[in-house]
């Protein structure tokens, strides 16, 4: 755990620059569901040190999603190239509201796509997220943990 910090930081470090957010050209993430594509801008977009940051709460996406079914999630080299996660948020078959919950982590130049699948049968995802962590750490409930750099959303319709 210790060893994937390190590197993280490192990694994270060298991506580093004195170019506020609003200088840099904010990637954009892909959600797809049964064959339609919807581009996403993040919502949140910080530089790498979480110093200067923005929000666009209009740039959250919105998309009908039938119950049961996954949206794949594509991002660019730039986020892949960093530690990434996939947050989903859903109501069950019975309409119980569940707590947000990480169902994908990946690590720096791993992985590009990503398929959020309901967990439970008869299951409607209500959002789905996609966060890039910055160069900063805090402590969290089970260490230190990475605090978000970007965040990118798609916000399920009926």
């Amino acid at each position: 755990m210790r060893k994937l910090l390190v590197v993280v930081l490192l990694v994270l470090a060298g991506c580093s620059s004195n170019e506020t957010p609003a200088a840099v050209p904010q990637p954009k993430v892909d959600f797809t569901v049964a064959g339609k594509k919807v581009t996403a801008k993040p919502f949140i977009y910080c530089d790498v040190k979480v110093e200067d940051c923005r929000r666009d709460n209009a740039a959250m996406i919105k998309m009908a999603v039938p119950p049961n079914t996954p949206v794949q999630v594509t991002v660019p080299r730039e986020v892949a190239d960093t530690p990434w996660s996939v947050v989903i948020q859903y109501t069950t078959a019975a309409g119980e509201q569940k707590a947000p919950v990480t169902v994908g982590t990946f690590g720096p130049g791993k992985e590009t796509t990503f398929e959020a699948i309901p967990p439970d049968a008869g299951a409607q995802l209500q959002t789905v997220e996609v966060k890039q962590a910055g160069g900063v750490l805090v402590e969290g409930e089970t260490g230190p943990e990475a605090v978000t750099r970007a965040a990118w959303s798609l916000q399920v319709t009926a």
